[in-house]
């Protein structure tokens, strides 16, 4: 890690808020344009397609970063500049939860890590969510599944990872929605973290209340709020 990443990783204080920015300047392979004035920075990682800004933004590394990411990451600070340089993209809030300090209740699901051989031969997902997974397999992230008897049905993986906290991402096949089989694979896997001495962060943009309440009856709660910016389709 160079010593600007370093100097603004200290910065940034090991928070659910800053988790996946602070998982971008740990993560090799990322890029970071700082600000003359030092009061700000861009990072982003192409492979992941994300970026983040932090501080005051500069026009020309945001312009730059745009070119390799879909999707930024704002804060309440820096909201409005953002969107003005970036006017490609759309803007939603997100609300952060953090985890429990008590595990939660949740019937029992057969839960068990998988791996890339596994993922390979679920002929009953869509190809993207195949694609998804073997991505996060291929790069040794925990990918926890939960089964219908043989089926894996839902997905849980640590989509970002810092010194203390991870961030939660889940996907479960249509079919399945609702049954408790998200929350399975979830708990699983935050045993999995605890066990490591790591704490869930859960993430959850204002368009998608199904997540939400699935966070809080897990007994998440909020802890904060941030800015997502997508590239529109338009």
């Amino acid at each position: 890690m160079d010593d600007v990443s370093q100097r603004h990783l200290s910065l940034l204080p090991d928070l659910p808020l800053w988790t996946e920015t602070r998982d971008l300047l740990l993560r090799e392979g990322s890029t970071l344009l700082e600000n003359p004035t030092r009061n700000g920075f861009v990072v982003w990682n192409a492979k992941l397609g994300l970026g983040s800004v932090v501080g005051d933004p500069e026009p020309y590394a945001l312009a730059l970063a745009a070119d390799y990411v879909s999707e930024f990451l704002a804060f309440g600070g820096n909201i409005e500049r953002v969107v003005t340089v970036l006017p490609e993209f759309e803007a939603e809030l997100a609300t952060v939860f953090s985890a429990p300090e008590q595990l939660p209740f949740v019937p029992p699901r057969r839960c068990r890590e998988i791996n890339l051989n596994e993922i390979a031969a679920l002929a009953h997902l869509p190809d993207d969510l195949v694609a998804e997974l073997s991505g996060v397999a291929e790069d040794g992230v925990i990918l926890v599944a939960a089964f219908d008897g043989a089926l894996p049905v839902a997905f849980s993986y640590v989509a970002a990872e810092t010194e203390s906290l991870w961030d939660v991402s889940i996907d479960t096949v249509p079919s399945h929605r609702r049954q408790g089989y998200a929350a399975a694979a979830v708990l699983h896997l935050m045993c999995i973290m605890r066990r490591k001495g790591k704490s869930a962060v859960w993430g959850a943009l204002q368009s998608n209340p199904a997540s939400a309440n699935l966070a809080r009856r897990l007994g998440f709660v909020v802890n904060d709020r941030l800015w997502v910016l997508t590239r529109s389709s338009t």
